[in-house]
């Protein structure tokens, strides 16, 4: 089975677990040549959950579908400038919405247990006792803290990047991401890493150590206008030496 695992974040309602990996294995890839080090195809996976979060579509949706997107494509040429004022403005909004639609997903699976039984399904689908590193973005470090406190006989290490977990809205949600200041070590994990960019609105707070203990190693790195993309989070160098430690 996968010595690393792969979760993904908000937006990812339309992709796949192949596609997902196609995008964040070069770039973990790149994070881990700072260490000297590498990983195989086979030993990587991707615990996948989004598409369970993709509506169905029926006669009395469709309406509704239509007029939330009307509009996209004039909003998007009023709002952007051309080259790099396009790209910021972009990444801008991209991050501004992150934070927002992450608490909305968090809302719907504590509301829904089957919705939360069916994403601890996938999870148990990738994750074994040999797994070595879970390295879980934004939205998937929520589901991975969760996971992981509810199984305490697995011991990988964790690096969450982009998380929200300080997010004091999340823990008023959902009381087993901690509240009234207990803030649980999340079951066996070994070494938890925490990566948090500039300007990353989804990281309320980026030093998780202040939350859940002084086991909690916090880094800062500038993703540039890309501040919540796992991309530049897995190639950088932090990572790539939490990775690297964790399988060696």
């Amino acid at each position: 089975m996968a010595a690393v695992v792969l979760v993904h974040g908000a937006f990812n309602e339309l992709w796949g677990p192949n596609e997902i990996k196609s995008r964040w294995l070069p770039a973990l890839r790149d994070g881990l040549v700072h260490a000297g080090a590498t990983v195989a195809d086979d030993d990587v996976a991707v615990g996948f959950y989004g598409d369970l979060f993709r509506r169905p579509v029926d006669a009395g949706t469709r309406k509704a579908f239509e007029q939330t997107r009307a509009g996209v494509a004039e909003m998007l040429s009023g709002l952007l400038g051309s080259g790099s004022e396009a790209i910021e403005a972009l990444g801008a909004a991209a991050n501004e919405a992150v934070l927002d639609r992450t608490i909305d997903l968090v809302t719907t699976m504590t509301t829904d247990p089957d919705l939360r039984e069916k994403i601890a399904a996938r999870i148990d689908a990738v994750i074994t006792p040999d797994t070595k590193v879970v390295v879980a973005h934004s939205l998937g470090s929520v589901v991975m803290y969760r996971y992981l406190t509810m199984h305490p006989d697995l011991s990988p290490d964790l690096v969450t990047i982009g998380s929200p977990l300080g997010a004091p809205t999340l823990g008023a949600l959902d009381p087993s991401l901690g509240q009234d200041g207990t803030h649980p070590w999340p079951g066996g994990v070994g070494r938890w890493t925490n990566v948090a960019a500039v300007g990353d609105r989804a990281a309320v707070e980026p030093r998780l150590a202040t939350l859940f203990g002084d086991r909690v190693e916090d880094h800062t790195v500038d993703n540039g206008h890309r501040a919540h993309d796992p991309e530049p989070y897995s190639n950088s160098a932090c990572t790539g030496a939490a990775v690297a430690r964790a399988l060696r």
